[in-house]
């Protein structure tokens, strides 16, 4: 935290500066958001034992802001400001939304139980120890404090820091432990036996790829009713790919709606529902050794509907468009070519840390880069209209380490077929 404090981890062995060896180490790990910007993660590791978060505190500049000291007679006096930091001892990790928590073990080079002065322009590298991240939990949340309950004080909390720690091989089968010698029988006059060929032993079959299958159920959003849509899908990561495969597809059934598509275990794919007059879906799926279910409720094109979309991607607290963003605004493109009188307002929202003026100004920005690159693919800018309301329109509480990152969106609004 700041007036902050800060989270990272180190496993020191000797006084040489020996590690305990890592299982695996992500330098400079992809992080979706963060609440203190003058703090970074440089390294996360993983042992048999620890998860390992290395941090680095920059200190700004003096620039002259001050702050009160409360008397006891109600008034008080300024002084100039500055930095101290420490770390909250009640921290945890959390994956997959708050399914599962892992504990703070200890810091080192930041203090716990009191505050560290930092000087302006300082800069202070931390480590912090917590519990071992489940192996397979590839995304966690850094929840150290609540500010609230701080006055004055910025916790160090991250939200979505990507880290490799792939899922456990399946352990080998032990081998069968040698019976006990049992006791000598009394010797009997051994009897003629027919000769019997002793069978050549089994050859082992080649190891061949367990599949699983993807399935699910495609409806309309608002009738409920079953969809015939194509759902196409491909292999973005896995044990048989160089990351290059190309995409293949299914057809849901239109009585049921269902489909089902083959998949391989241990892999991340890339799915998408699509159909006729319908705003496509997208997701990506991580499969495990058990199939996987996925239904898509599609909005369909109509004056009024509403979607979120889901996969644009922006650099935390900026407004430019992550690369990883362009596949859905293409899919958008394309659906506005599809139906050239076709008008839509774009709204943005955020959570509520920080300022509120801040946010709204950061929310408009945010919608307007989208729609630039529109235009930039050709679509007429008087078809595009957008707002930003910051967080004055939460869809939750804005409480919990879930429903955060849910508010930070943007949606599609459709003002003209």
């Amino acid at each position: 935290m700041n007036c902050r404090h800060i989270i990272l981890f180190l496993l020191l062995l000797s006084p040489f500066g020996l590690r305990a060896q890592a299982q695996y180490t992500t330098e400079n790990p992809r992080v979706d958001d963060v609440n203190d910007r003058d703090v970074t993660i440089r390294r996360v590791e993983l042992t048999d034992q620890y998860t390992i978060i290395y941090m680095t505190f920059r200190s700004k500049r003096s620039s002259g802001q001050m702050f009160k000291i409360p008397l006891p007679n109600g008034r008080g006096y300024s002084l100039p400001s500055g930095n101290t930091i420490s770390f909250v001892p009640t921290a945890r990790l959390y994956v997959n939304d708050g399914e599962k928590s892992f504990k703070f073990v200890r810091a080192e080079n930041i203090p716990t139980e009191k505050r560290r002065d930092v000087s302006p322009g300082e800069q202070v590298d931390f480590v912090a120890y917590f519990e071992r991240i489940t192996p397979g939990y590839e995304v966690f949340d850094l929840f150290e404090c609540s500010d609230q309950n701080r006055n004055g004080e910025i916790c160090f909390n991250f939200w979505g820091v990507h880290i490799t720690n792939p899922a456990k091989k399946p352990n080998a089968r032990r081998a069968p432990t040698t019976p006990p010698k049992q006791e000598p029988k009394p010797r009997e006059t051994p009897r003629a036996t027919p000769t019997v060929p002793t069978p050549e032993p089994e050859k082992p079959k080649p190891n061949t790829p367990v599949a699983v299958a993807i399935n699910g159920t495609v409806r309309d959003v608002k009738t409920k009713k079953p969809l015939k849509a194509t759902i196409t899908y491909q292999l973005l990561s896995g044990a048989e790919t160089n990351g290059d495969e190309p995409a293949d597809s299914v057809r849901s059934d239109a009585s049921t709606g269902k489909y089902s598509a083959p998949g391989q275990t241990v892999a991340v794919y890339a799915v998408m529902a699509s159909a006729k007059g319908y705003f496509s879906q997208s997701d990506t799926l991580a499969t495990s050794r058990s199939d996987v279910t996925r239904n898509f409720d599609l909005v369909p094109i109509e004056t009024g509907a509403k979607i979120t979309l889901k996969n644009i991607y922006f650099n935390v607290s900026r407004f430019d468009l992550k690369p990883e963003s362009f596949p859905e605004l293409d899919r958008l493109v394309g659906i506005m070519q599809e139906n050239p009188t076709l008008t839509i307002r774009l709204e943005g929202h955020t959570d509520i840390v920080g300022s509120f003026d801040a946010n709204v100004e950061l929310s408009r920005n945010r919608v307007n880069e989208v729609k630039r690159y529109l235009v930039s693919k050709g679509i007429d800018s008087d078809r595009i209209d957008t707002v930003g309301y910051g967080p004055s329109r939460p869809i939750n509480s804005n409480k919990s380490l879930k429903e955060r990152p849910e508010n930070r969106r943007v949606e599609l609004v459709i003002t003209k077929v």
